[in-house]
């Protein structure tokens, strides 16, 4: 049985009940998000469709063309008797003209055929897309549930386990990754050096991370996901209102640095 936070599992059982037409599983990177859609949708998964960079391989910050939702609009327009499950990841890097053409696709649903959206930043999704799906909010798992997935992963060193406790803490995906790949584990151990040093040193260190981090958009976007999984950690242990602050300015850096704003000016304001 997969891992879930006890509020998400509760309103998943009701959407497993009876699927809407289109569902939306948000949550933080790492929350599984897509193993939760694949196993939601089960033997009646038709389609699996993620973004993709210029070179046709799967990547989380390529895009979702309109040639491929134009693909699937023709692929759904058969008659169909049994349930038809269609899981688009990361949902939110459809291109302008790919939101379009889903936009028509769920304006003329066919019968038996179900879409299950996933996105970690579902603000970024077009609103009229957004109004048609039923949203559910998965949760990160609580301290006693990230023990027993660590027990499940066969993790007894204690060293290991606070090192991917401190790292992805209540992410069962990512705490896997972490756990399988070991080079990836090291980047990511750095990375949230960094975020905390970003969130706790002073200026001058700040900045110089700024130019660390500056000339690549997808290094940014990581080191403020992870600024922001300390902020939120900081929030629930010791709830003040300067962390909520600067919790909100991480947000609305981040989803600048998204929508292609420059990224060392929204990492200096953050600074500065």
């Amino acid at each position: 049985m997969l891992q879930l936070h006890s509020s998400s599992r509760s309103h998943l059982e009701k959407v497993r009940e009876n699927l809407p037409q289109s569902l939306l599983l948000s949550g933080p990177k790492g929350v599984g998000l897509a193993t939760l859609a694949k196993d939601i949708a089960g033997k009646n998964l038709a389609a699996f469709i993620q973004p993709t960079n210029t070179k046709g391989e799967t990547d989380s910050e390529g895009t979702i063309s309109v040639e491929t939702i134009r693909e699937l609009y023709e692929a759904t327009r058969a008659k169909q008797k049994n349930a038809r499950i269609i899981v688009i990841d990361d949902a939110d890097r459809m291109s302008t003209a790919a939101s379009g053409a889903f936009l028509k696709l769920l304006e003329e649903p066919t019968a038996h055929t179900h879409f299950i959206l996933t996105s970690h930043a579902p603000q970024a999704l077009l609103p009229t897309i957004r109004s048609r799906l039923q949203e559910v909010k998965i949760q990160p798992l609580d301290i006693q549930q990230t023990d027993i997935f660590l027990t499940e992963l066969s993790i007894s060193d204690a060293t290991k386990r606070l090192q991917l406790q401190f790292i992805a803490g209540g992410l069962p995906a990512e705490m896997s990754r972490l756990f399988n790949d070991a080079e990836y584990f090291s980047k990511r151990a750095e990375l949230m050096a960094d975020a905390r040093a970003f969130l706790t040193t002073k200026t001058y260190d700040k900045l110089l991370l700024v130019q660390k981090y500056q000339t690549s958009r997808e290094s940014a976007l990581q080191l403020l996901d992870s600024a922001l999984i300390i902020a939120r950690r900081g929030i629930s242990a010791k709830p003040q209102h300067m962390l909520v602050s600067q919790l909100d300015a991480l947000l609305t850096a981040r989803e600048n640095i998204a929508m292609n704003f420059s990224v060392r000016l929204q990492l200096t304001r953050l600074v500065l």
